[in-house]
């Protein structure tokens, strides 16, 4: 035989329900969340591209590297307020689907991991269309045979692609998650 039900804090007839509860799984998720969060918020502020020339008779060799938030020529500062938007945005995500468990705040995760990975994306096509510019100016051209001039990109676009798709990641994976 079962008790007789006593009405809990609730209207009178209705169950008492305990509040959501995040399981385990929800939590590890939300917490690398916001570990990737944090990085594709720094990333922006370290280099994101860098240019190197090697020493030819009296020209020194020199080195430099930009930010995303730096002006470089023929590209905007676009995507590393993009790419901080996202991180800040993921952060606080992060931060509520860790305090509160609650799968739709983990699932959110995508949209600043869809975002991140779009400045990550944008910042590249702009760099590859100035590449393209200079590459058909001649002076550049002459530059280049002379001064052995190379280029890439630098650990805080990876830093910022790579926590944008541990972002992704963990969005799916709340996606995928029945609990």
């Amino acid at each position: 035989m079962t008790p007789p039900y006593t009405p809990g804090s609730g209207e009178q007839g209705y169950p008492r329900t305990a509040p959501a509860s995040a399981t385990p799984a929800r939590r590890v998720l939300a917490a690398v969340s916001l570990l990737a969060s944090a990085a594709v918020a720094v990333a922006p502020f370290l280099p994101w591209v860098w240019v190197s020339q090697k020493a030819f008779l009296l020209i020194p060799a020199q080195s430099r590297s930009w930010t995303a938030m730096d002006e470089l020529p023929e590209t905007s500062s676009a995507p590393g307020y993009l790419a901080l938007a996202a991180g800040v945005i993921g952060l606080a995500l992060a931060l509520a689907a860790l305090a509160t468990g609650r799968k739709p705040l983990g699932l959110a995760a995508l949209a600043p991991g869809v975002l991140g990975a779009a400045a990550c994306l944008l910042f590249v096509r702009e760099v590859q269309s100035y590449q393209d510019q200079v590459q058909s100016d001649l002076i550049a051209q002459l530059a280049q045979a002379v001064l052995d001039i190379r280029g890439g990109l630098a650990a805080g676009w990876f830093l910022a692609l790579g926590g944008s798709v541990v972002l992704l990641a963990c969005g799916a994976g709340h996606l995928l998650r029945k609990v």
